[in-house]
């Protein structure tokens, strides 16, 4: 009571609030949160009085000593401590002194408290939201407290300009907080740490709030009593697992000085620095090192816990950390490592909040987190496709000359798994093909391998809605798509993320009965692949790049060797040489270019590399390879386990002698102090290959101790010993690191292997680039297009209801005009025979060697009911197709090759059938003056004294036809029926909506090789050369060659400049 006599007086003293001493106001409340002797309700009053203070602006920034009072606020609310009365009192004031911590830091004055005073209270409050013997209520409103104040830290980074460094590492540990992470050790060797950098412990989820462990608080004082499982000590993770004596807080005019219970007092004040980046970065490691799904301390409510702050610190700061290397690593390595590995988990909200986070970091620091992001994608399309069969990565969506879509296996071998087997196009376009797999680490452990041949069928629906829907976000990004192709696909060392994205979004388009039968998925891929395409759409715009395009086609050059040397080195080095890959040098020697294909390319399969190196007579390119290494200031075990992990040691003896002797007479080159001369290298490098064995061969059962090995190696280094430490080092090292061959990777040991390869490869992969352009448009839709179109025209033949066949006609219209402004002449080809061929109208009817067809008379105008009508009128889709075919060709005429000719077989059915306008069978007798409709059949042959007259006239000829379809009085088929007249009608309306009169209106407009092209369709469809090669004697009457020589003479007679070409 004498702190708040004394404040009294010094109150009378003040005439401006302004000028109260924030220090002197605040220590008598803290004196009695931290004293030990007061009731709960005492410190909950104390507790509301310095909020108050802090809420009404009494103790702001403008007030004397404001930085030493809030970090003494700090220090007492983190250490408060009262006697315990029950769970619910005692909580309450737990959750008054979480409503001060988060006043103290969100409010003006917390931007003077200290890295030390901010990690302590994170750490308290960490500690709560672990608490499992704390309520339910008390441990989320903890965790809420944690979320705000995580926003105004991490809102306080984006006006950090000065990037912190660490000197050293902290120096006090305890007990819980003994392991550090590797980019801790690293930052230690590399000497980025200070021991005056904030320390925070990783909470631990103890089921029964520790007491005081304070050596002066282990007993009660007179009349007090401990606190139960629920009181005030449940906030101090400090007070829990330290040791030693609680430090007072003393208060000087010039500062803060520190003061054990021995009574020694410090003679300088502590200088106070306002936190900033090693507070931020001690959260974040903390927070990060919560996650560690092989850390069994950590429960999954801790996980979910540090999720949820994580990605509210992500959603505030996340462009701002990727400003700071210190934060920006922690992100890129044990951030990322952990999420992809929680992402393998089956429990729902765990997995959920995981995708989320993971979303969040990638959306906000994608530039550097290329690889991460390439394993991320690569890990859903993995997860979310089947082992085998239509859907899994092995198939690809191949589309022939003839508009005919298939599925192809990557591997020419696998045809025989599809419907049909495959014919010679299908072998080629499985050829063309190259499957191409990330570099980056499976989750599952090994590279390109699925987590079980079942895996697929036993991922729940719920599991695989949310990887899907995690996918589908991603792919929604405008630039997205252009940016996995410029990033992934370009690069030789990474996967063609962009083409497996497509053909997954494809074949994901067609309901599969073994997958999301739950949710409408095929729905949600389509409807991103229409995204991507309307995207291109309103990009239409600029050009390819070249150089890009010369670098992808050397990928493939690679990537095809690569496969090649696999089964064959010698067959693999022919190609690539042939190919420019591996080049000679001025000496016409290609060793040195080999060994540096063969040293940075990830898909040679490590075994076959290593029995190739190893061979004698490429003993020469074996010291070249050896020499592309760094092993300067490494020691030989580190070198020796960074060549092992290029390729795997040869199985003979002899090849091993000359691989090891190789790697020894390199090493040492690198002149390294402890070894005497190249022998004593030998000798040492043998010692640790067996040594290896020794350690970790499980058929061992003495394994060779420190002293067995330093007395094998006894008088080797030129008769002398190798250094003792050396020796130790070196010993340590492999007891406790295996070095393991590539291939034996597996699990988690394999993910770890893999994960330090992506880090070190993210050192060349260059940061991930955003296309925010149109310039690689052409190139990415000449790859997309056939997925594309594939799951397009399954929509449409598929749909059940008006809207998903509105998305596919826009998707047609869509990609007829990227094919038209691209001028790829073949995808614009493809798309019309595509849709030409759901019309129906492609075959041919047999009507003229039949029963004519009945006429009906319809409001004056007389129809034809044939079968083609009628099935035409019937087919509501086929009609839409027809529309939309003859709606493409009159729009993007000039980029039609072979489709002309799928265009011109419906023009003949129609004209066939009678389905044709008045207006396009009109033709002109130059002899009477007369225009005339060409008829179908020629009337009764006339009296045979006319037989023999001759005009040399056809159009005088034609002219003597009758007018009607048919000319003779044969029988007729039965009268139709009421709905086959409908069907009738239905097909002359939609012929008149396809408005094909409009498609020989400006034929002057075509260019050369179209007009071409549709002559060359026109004489191919209209004139049947081989029956007139095969009639014996007078040719009968053709009406269809009648019908198509009117369609040349007319081209012909518009294009007048052009006619000698043309004709």
């Amino acid at each position: 009571m004498e702190g708040f006599t004394n404040l009294r007086e010094y109150l009378g003293t003040v005439e401006d609030v302004s000028d109260l001493d924030a220090l002197l106001l605040l220590n008598p409340f803290l004196e009695v949160i931290r004293s030990g002797n007061t009731t709960g309700p005492i410190a909950g009053t104390a507790l509301g009085s310095i909020e108050k203070f802090l809420h009404y602006g009494i103790v702001g920034l403008q007030n004397p000593s404001v930085a030493f009072a809030m970090n003494a606020l700090s220090s007492a609310a983190t250490h408060c401590k009262f006697e315990a009365s029950d769970a619910a009192s005692d909580e309450l004031v737990l959750l008054r002194m979480l409503q001060v911590l988060q006043m103290a830091l969100t409010s003006e004055c917390g931007q003077v408290l200290s890295d030390e005073a901010v990690c302590e209270m994170m750490e308290t409050g960490l500690s709560m939201c672990c608490q499992m013997r704390l309520s339910e209520m008390l441990r989320r409103s903890a965790e809420h407290v944690m979320i705000n104040m995580v926003i105004s830290i991490f809102e306080r980074l984006k006006t950090l300009e000065d990037e912190w460094v660490y000197i050293d590492s902290p120096g006090e540990t305890t007990k819980t907080a003994t392991a550090t992470t590797a980019a801790e050790k690293e930052g230690q060797k590399n000497g980025h740490f200070t021991t005056n950098a904030p320390h925070m412990s990783t909470p631990r989820p103890s089921p029964s709030p520790t007491l005081r462990t304070e050596q002066n608080e282990s007993k009660p004082q007179d009349g007090e009593t401990l606190p139960p499982a629920s009181s005030s000590n449940t906030t101090t993770p400090v007070a829990a697992t330290e040791t030693e004596t609680t430090v007072d807080v003393v208060t000087t005019e010039s500062g803060v000085m520190e003061r054990d219970n021995n009574g020694d007092t410090d003679m300088e004040p502590t200088p106070l620095r306002p936190y900033g980046l090693p507070a931020i970065r001690e959260l974040l490691r903390v927070l990060i090192s919560l996650l560690n799904p092989h850390e069994h301390k950590h429960t999954d409510s801790m996980r979910l816990m540090s999720l949820s702050i994580l990605n509210v610190a992500f959603e505030v700061g996340g462009k701002s950390i990727s400003r700071f290397e210190t934060l920006r690593t922690l992100v890129a390595d044990e951030f990322c490592k952990y999420l992809f590995q929680l992402a393998k988990t089956d429990t729902t909200p765990l997995l959920t909040l995981t995708l989320r986070v993971i979303s969040t970091v990638i959306d906000t620091m994608r530039p550097h987190l290329k690889l991460q992001q390439e394993l991320f994608l690569f890990f859903l399309i993995e997860r979310l496709s089947p082992s085998s069969g239509a859907g899994s990565r092995n198939m690809v969506i191949d589309v022939d000359d003839d508009g005919n879509i298939s599925l192809v296996p990557v591997s020419p071998g696998a045809g025989k798994d599809t419907p049909g087997g495959m014919g010679e196009k299908g072998v080629a376009a499985a050829k063309s093909h190259v499957d191409v797999r990330s570099n980056s680490p499976s989750v599952y452990g090994r590279s390109g391998k699925n987590h079980g041949p079942d895996g697929y069928a036993m991922v729940s629906p719920e599991v695989r809605e949310l990887l899907l829907e995690c996918l589908l976000q991603c792919a929604r990004i405008p630039t997205f798509m252009v940016d996995l192709w410029f990033n992934y696909d370009c690069d030789l060392s990474c996967g063609d993320l962009f083409e497996e994205i497509i053909q997954f979004l494809s074949k994901n388009s067609f309901p599969d009965p073994q997958g999301f039968a739950a949710f409408d998925s095929h729905t949600l891929c389509l409807d991103t692949l229409l995204m991507f395409i309307d995207q291109m759409v309103e990009r239409i715009g600029l050009t390819s790049s070249e150089v890009l395009l010369e670098g992808k086609a050397r990928k493939r050059l690679v990537l095809e060797g690569a496969s090649l040397f696999n089964d064959s080195p010698k067959k693999g080095i022919k190609f690539l040489t042939e190919n420019g890959v591996i080049e000679k040098d001025k000496e016409g020697d290609t060793t040195a270019s080999l060994a540096e294909f063969l040293r940075s390319t990830q898909q040679l399969n490590k075994k076959s590399l290593g029995e190739y190196l190893g061979k004698p007579e490429n003993l020469p390119l074996l010291q070249v390879f050896m020499r592309q290494f760094e092993f300067s200031g490494k020691r030989m075990d580190e070198a020796l386990r960074l060549l092992l992990e290029t390729f795997r040691l040869p199985g003979e003896s002899q090849q091993i002698m000359r691989v090891t002797d190789t790697f020894a007479e390199v090493f040492y080159e690198s002149k390294p102090p402890q070894i005497a001369n190249p022998e004593a290298a030998q000798l040492l490098a043998y010692s640790i290959i067996l040594l290896n064995t020794d350690q970790h061969n499980p058929q061992i059962r003495r394994r060779m101790t420190l002293e067995d090995y330093m007395r094998n190696l006894r008088g080797v280094n030129d008769k002398k010993d190798f250094p003792k430490e050396h020796l130790q080092e070196i010993y340590e090292a492999i007891k406790h690191d295996e070095i393991v061959m590539p291939e034996e990777h597996e699990g988690h040991l394999g993910f770890n292997y893999a994960w330090k390869q992506l880090l070190q490869r993210s050192k060349s992969s260059g940061p991930f680039v955003v296309c925010d352009t149109a310039a690689y448009d052409k190139d990415i839709f000449r790859l997309a297009w056939k997925p594309a179109l594939a799951a397009i025209a399954y929509a449409f033949d598929t749909a059940q209801d008006d809207a998903t066949l509105q998305k596919a006609i826009s998707g047609f219209h869509q990609c007829a005009m990227l094919a038209s402004h691209f001028k790829l002449y073949e995808v614009f080809d493809a798309i019309v025979v595509n849709l030409a061929t759901m019309t129906g109208l492609l075959e041919e009817s047999n009507s003229r060697n039949m029963v004519p067809d009945p006429i009906v008379d319809v409001a004056g105008q007389k129809y034809v009911v044939s079968h083609l009508a009628v099935r035409f009128g019937r087919n509501y889709k086929g009609q839409l197709a027809a529309v939309v075919a003859f709606a493409v060709v009159t729009r993007h005429g000039n980029s039609m090759r072979k489709g002309w000719k799928k265009v011109l077989e419906i023009i003949r059915n129609l004209f066939v059938n009678s389905l044709l306008p008045g207006s396009m069978l009109q033709i002109e007798d130059f002899v009477s003056g007369n225009t005339t409709s060409i008829p179908l059949k020629p009337k009764s042959p006339p009296p045979s004294k006319q037989q023999n007259r001759r005009d040399g006239s056809l159009l005088s000829t034609l002219s003597s036809y009758l007018l009607s379809p048919y000319s003779s009085d044969e029988a007729y088929r039965a009268d139709p029926t009421e709905e086959e007249v409908e069907s009738t009608m239905c097909a002359v309306d939609c012929v008149t909506a396809c408005k094909l009169e409009e498609l020989f209106t400006d034929m002057s407009s075509l260019d050369l090789e179209p007009l071409k092209s549709l002559l060359t369709s026109m004489q191919e469809v209209g004139y049947d050369s081989k029956a007139v090669e095969e009639t014996k004697g007078s040719i009968p009457y053709n009406p269809v060659t009648v019908l198509f020589l009117e369609f040349m003479v007319t081209v012909a007679v518009r294009n007048q400049e052009r006619i000698e070409i043309v004709w």
